[in-house]
């Protein structure tokens, strides 16, 4: 599992797709709602279609933001380390000795916690975060560690703390220049 980063930004248009290659685009969110609920019940291909008669037997339509010519850029992490650089950015409570378990005499291992692995916040507030975090300390990172037989804990790296939290100032920072209105994780 893992959690994504990404600025929220207003979608210039919405494309209807099949699954198979076919695309029609649509101006509003609810004239793409509407063709989707128009072909679920006629299981037409769009244009484009590269496999008519699998759309025919599933109609599988999904509606896609489009935001023009642009790439909205994203910052992605296992729900371990996304975990772990919520907490730099002050956005989850930091670590007290109920997030240790023992799960045998000479391994502890860093529960999951209950903590919400997705949330919003103004891309201005963002900014002033990873600029907190990013004048910190670093951290000397991770070691590897095996747990058990099945479970190897990867650890993180020398200046993994400073290398994320600068890719998620610049998220934050194309995401002021474009005009986003806030920076979104899940």
């Amino acid at each position: 599992m893992s959690v994504t980063f990404t600025p929220e930004i207003e979608p210039t248009g919405f494309d209807v797709t099949d699954g198979e290659g076919g695309r029609e685009q649509h101006a509003t969110r609810e004239a793409a709602y509407a063709r989707v609920a128009e072909l679920e019940t006629t299981r037409e291909p769009l244009p484009g279609c590269t496999d008519p008669k699998a759309v025919r037997t599933y109609g599988a339509y999904l509606v896609e933001p489009v935001h023009g010519d642009q790439e909205i850029p994203w910052v992605n992490a296992s729900n371990a380390n996304a975990r772990h650089l919520l907490r730099l950015l002050g956005l989850l409570p930091g670590l007290d000795a109920g997030d240790v378990v023992g799960t045998n005499d000479s391994h502890e291992v860093q529960t999951a916690g209950e903590d919400d692995l997705w949330g919003e916040e103004s891309c201005e507030q963002f900014l002033g975060r990873t600029l907190l975090a990013l004048a910190t300390p670093t951290s000397a990172g991770v070691p590897a560690r095996t747990i058990g037989p099945r479970m190897i804990d990867c650890g993180r790296a020398e200046g993994y703390d400073s290398r994320r939290l600068t890719q998620l100032h610049d998220l934050a920072v194309w995401a002021l220049e474009h005009g986003a209105s806030r920076i979104t994780w899940a």
